[in-house]
């Protein structure tokens, strides 16, 4: 008999398992069989279910292992969004600094440039150089707002006034400028443009007047040509001049006048001789002009003409009694004319000309008569006293 427990040989007449201690039942064949096939079954059914439960335990613990990766990584990710949130909120701090702090220093800057008498005039002669002149004087009228008189500043105003065609004000504030500064060569380079441009051949020359620096002279030779040259010098003449007038150009025109102005093309223009015709002070004033209606410095001469008027006229006879028909005869110089009357008035150009032997008239005459040269200049009155009476008739 077997033990139903343990399955050991149970010796005959024991009640006990000498193996396992179980007490002795009687078990048959069919039933050792029946267990031992149950047996087999139950360990079958407990091999599957252990593989079961470790398979299950290692789906478990797999997906433990996944779910605690998975945590892990979360717990990293949601560490470093913080961080990155954290980096963020640092980066928009710092930049929010940063923005303010170069809001303040362009305010900062803004206003420096704003009241910087240099930064505006800079600016100006940008603008100025890209040929945008309100721009430039907008900054320049800036530029002397604070830095009153600034001779920088007032040059640069003067160009632009004159690169937009505001003459009147580009020659007022240049000749300030030069005022200020005598010896400013753009200044008076650039009013010389100016005067050229107009044809403003005057202040040319009155320009010229303000200086003595040779530097600034050699700028007046470009503007002025050749100075004419007058053959007869100023002084004292007793007779009436003519005066020829020369330059070596070919080109060039000559103008004058005799009135002491300074001329230009709407005067006389030279082209034999100039007459002084006249008695007492003439000035004769020349200039020269090239084709592009440039003058010369002008030139002058001062003419005194103290003519001598001429003799009183020779007579023959010079008066006396007469009894028979008489003639007077005059002497009449070359260039003199001489006219009488016989009614003791004055005579004059209106008067009788003497062209041959006058006829003495019957009675008590006077003969009064001048010479006149051909100046125009008359002699004093040349009174004779001519009695004629015939001799049968007395």
């Amino acid at each position: 008999m077997k033990c139903a427990k343990c399955g050991a040989e149970i010796r005959p007449g024991c009640v006990y398992c000498s193996n396992c201690g179980q007490e002795a039942q009687i078990v048959t064949e069919i039933n050792i069989l029946e267990d031992d096939l149950l047996r087999s079954m139950l360990d079958e059914e407990s091999e599957k279910t252990k593989e079961t439960v470790s398979a299950e335990d290692k789906c478990r613990k797999s997906s433990e292992s996944s779910d605690t990766k998975q945590a892990e990584r979360g717990r990293k990710q949601k560490k470093s969004r913080e961080q990155k949130k954290k980096q963020l909120r640092m980066l928009i701090i710092l930049l929010i600094v940063l923005a303010a702090a170069c809001l303040t220093a362009g305010g900062i800057l803004r206003y420096q440039r704003a009241n910087s008498a240099a930064y505006q005039l800079k600016r100006a002669q940008e603008a100025f150089d890209q040929k945008n002149y309100t721009s430039a004087l907008d900054y320049v009228n800036r530029a002397l707002q604070l830095e009153d008189g600034s001779e920088d500043a007032l040059l640069l105003q003067g160009q632009i006034y004159q690169m937009m065609k505001e003459d009147d004000q580009a020659e007022t504030i240049l000749l300030k400028v030069i005022d200020q500064n005598p010896d400013c060569t753009e200044a008076y380079e650039s009013l010389l443009e100016l005067y050229d441009e107009n044809g403003s051949y005057e202040q040319i020359l009155a320009l010229k007047e303000k200086t003595t620096n040779p530097e600034i002279l050699s700028l007046f030779d470009t503007y002025l040509v050749e100075t004419p040259v007058i053959d007869v010098k100023s002084g004292t003449y007793k007779e009436f001049q003519e005066v020829k007038l020369s330059v070596k150009g070919k080109s060039l025109e000559i103008y004058y006048t005799l009135d002491g102005s300074i001329p230009t093309k709407k005067d006389t223009l030279y082209e034999d001789v100039v007459s002084i015709e006249k008695q007492g002070k003439t000035t004769l004033t020349a200039v020269a002009m090239d084709k592009n209606g440039r003058y010369s410095e002008p030139v002058s001469a001062q003419y005194d003409i103290e003519l001598d008027a001429p003799d009183v006229p020779v007579v023959s006879p010079d008066g006396g009694r007469f009894t028979e028909a008489s003639s007077v005869t005059v002497t009449v110089p070359k260039g003199v004319t001489v006219y009488y009357t016989w009614n003791d008035t004055a005579p004059s150009k209106k008067s009788s000309k003497y062209t041959g032997p006058i006829e003495i008239p019957e009675g008590n005459n006077i003969l009064s008569l001048i010479a006149v040269d051909e100046n125009g200049l008359s002699s004093e009155v040349l009174k004779c006293n001519y009695i004629y009476y015939p001799s049968n008739g007395i």
